[in-house]
């Protein structure tokens, strides 16, 4: 078997282990609207991989109405890598509605080749056969190709803009599994940058009539569907949990309500103070938090906050911040939230910066560690 044979049969399995998780992924689990959108993702590529198998003359003119078809799943592809990591992130985007706009150019090209996909099989096969297009047909394909490879610099661009402005703004309330989770997004970005480059490259060189020795093509279906799979695989481990609003505006609107409450609870005692700021602005969430953070956000003294907790409250700062992550584990595990996520991530969510911690905690409190708690509570 020599090497094309070999590349065709990895590209074929590439294609079918993406469909194959484009079902799991857009039925299961259904609550979940960012792995609908990668599902549809991983569909629309499979056939465009399979386009890409299939594309011979002899084949197209046995099966003529799948001629330039299955292009318009290739024209879908960089827009829904766009919306799935605007709907991974931002609450407020999670509705079709919201992001059709950026499927336009696909619809647009089903209504303007419309006029050649509604020809009859045999006018068609012949049209294929004897390259006997209508005169505006070669033209636009040029242009939908162009469009393809504006998309995907356009698109990559919007994606990495749209990851550091979501850290720039919410870094300080990011757990570090949420941090990990932005990296991973940033490096399938980048990667997928690599892919088009490679891909306009051989675009550019089959215009041009060059020939090389290595397929850049080939080097792009089968990266992009390597991408493709393990971009599956990331989201069924860390499911959408970001819970943020898109605009801006209205985040910098609320954070501002937010300081307005802080000035008010002045007039409050230093013992009301503390626990105002724990009870609003939920600081024991953080994995890192530190004393000086509610000197710093207080106002208070690093001595004056050492006394409330330990005369005030007869607790160390320590016990404090344990209470109130205990009681955001223990919620979260009696609503559930263990069946979408692991025990890591539930405890980082908790503010826990290790399992092992967690663990040890979650003992202390309740004579039990969290699986046997899970076990009772089942």
């Amino acid at each position: 078997m020599d090497l094309g044979n070999i590349f065709n049969v990895i590209l074929l399995l590439g294609a079918v282990s993406s469909a194959l998780l484009s079902f799991y992924l857009f039925f299961y689990p259904t609550k979940f609207f960012a792995n609908k959108v990668l599902g549809t993702l991983a569909f629309s590529w499979a056939i465009t991989v399979f386009g890409f198998m299939i594309q011979s003359p002899e084949f197209h003119e046995r099966f003529p109405h799948t001629y330039a078809l299955l292009d318009v799943f290739a024209i879908m592809f960089y827009p829904l890598m766009y919306i799935y990591l605007r709907t991974y992130l931002y609450e407020d985007t999670r509705k079709w509605k919201k992001n059709m706009i950026h499927l336009l150019p696909g619809a647009l090209y089903l209504v303007l080749f419309s006029p050649f996909f509604i020809q009859g099989t045999d006018s068609k096969a012949l049209m294929i056969k004897e390259q006997s297009f209508p005169v505006w047909y070669l033209p636009m394909q040029v242009v939908f190709n162009l469009v393809i490879v504006a998309q995907g610099i356009f698109y990559s661009i919007l994606s990495l803009r749209k990851l550091h402005h979501f850290q720039y703004f919410r870094k300080v309330r990011l757990t570090r599994y949420q941090l990990g989770s932005l990296k991973w997004l940033k490096l399938f970005i980048s990667l997928n940058v690599v892919l088009w480059l490679s891909g306009t490259a051989g675009f550019i060189l089959e215009v041009l009539q060059v020939n090389i020795d290595i397929d850049l093509f080939a080097v792009f279906y089968l990266g992009l569907t390597v991408l493709t799979i393990l971009l599956g695989v990331f989201t069924l481990k860390r499911p959408e949990f970001f819970a943020e609003e898109e605009d801006i505006v209205k985040y910098v609107y609320n954070k501002s309500r937010q300081n307005i409450q802080e000035e008010t609870t002045s007039e409050l005692c230093d013992k009301d103070l503390v626990l105002s700021y724990f009870e609003k602005d939920m600081p024991y969430l953080k994995t890192d938090l530190k004393m000086q953070d509610l000197v710093n956000s207080t106002g208070l003294s690093y001595k004056r906050i050492s006394e409330i907790f330990n005369v005030e409250f007869q607790k160390s700062f320590f016990d404090i911040v344990n209470d109130y992550r205990m009681k955001t584990a223990i919620d979260l595990i009696n609503r559930g939230y263990h069946r979408q996520h692991t025990l890591l991530h539930l405890a980082e969510q908790a503010g826990f910066n290790s399992k092992t911690t967690f663990n040890r905690t979650f003992k202390k409190y309740t004579g039990q560690t969290p699986t046997e708690y899970i076990q009772s509570v089942n």
